[in-house]
């Protein structure tokens, strides 16, 4: 029996105009397999979800941020954002720093083990996408990004 992906390959399009072929619904239906996908990598390290290596990824990278930064810059609620950083805390995977800017101001940042933790759920995470890829060609996954890309943006 031929792989499901490639059942799905020889398969013509759903009409753009049946529900099942609506933009929206595709965009939400593809969201949450690689959702689901990555969540499931992101469990298997120990970690809650997609937000948990979010958080880790960016303060492991780049300029230091706030957590009102990092909440903005994520789109997460601020008070959800604490919440994660809390578990986080406990489990070893990051501290919280008083900003030397402002000593009002908290600043997380990832331990070794955060660190550690990040780059192992990166590489299952690559894995996880790839798969889920696997039926577009690879020379077009950047196109592909690059498109989703301009619908987050134009918002």
């Amino acid at each position: 029996m031929p792989p499901q992906n490639k059942r799905r390959d020889a398969s013509p399009p759903p009409d753009a105009g049946s529900a099942v072929g609506d933009l929206t619904w595709l965009a939400h239906r593809a969201a949450a397999a690689l959702g689901d996908a990555f969540n499931e990598v992101s469990r298997d390290a120990g970690l809650a979800d997609l937000r948990d290596w979010l958080v880790l990824e960016l303060i492991s990278n780049g300029p230091e941020r706030t957590q009102l930064e990092i909440a903005t810059e994520l789109g997460v609620d601020k008070t959800t954002l604490v919440s994660i950083l809390d578990r986080m805390e406990r489990d070893g995977l990051v501290v919280r720093e008083l900003s030397a800017r402002d000593r009002r101001v908290r600043i997380p940042r990832a331990t070794a083990k955060g660190v550690e933790v990040k780059d192992q759920v990166a590489i299952a995470r690559e894995t996880a996408i790839m798969r889920r890829l696997s039926s577009i060609p690879a020379r077009d996954h950047a196109k592909f990004h690059a498109m989703l890309w301009s619908i987050v943006q134009d918002q």
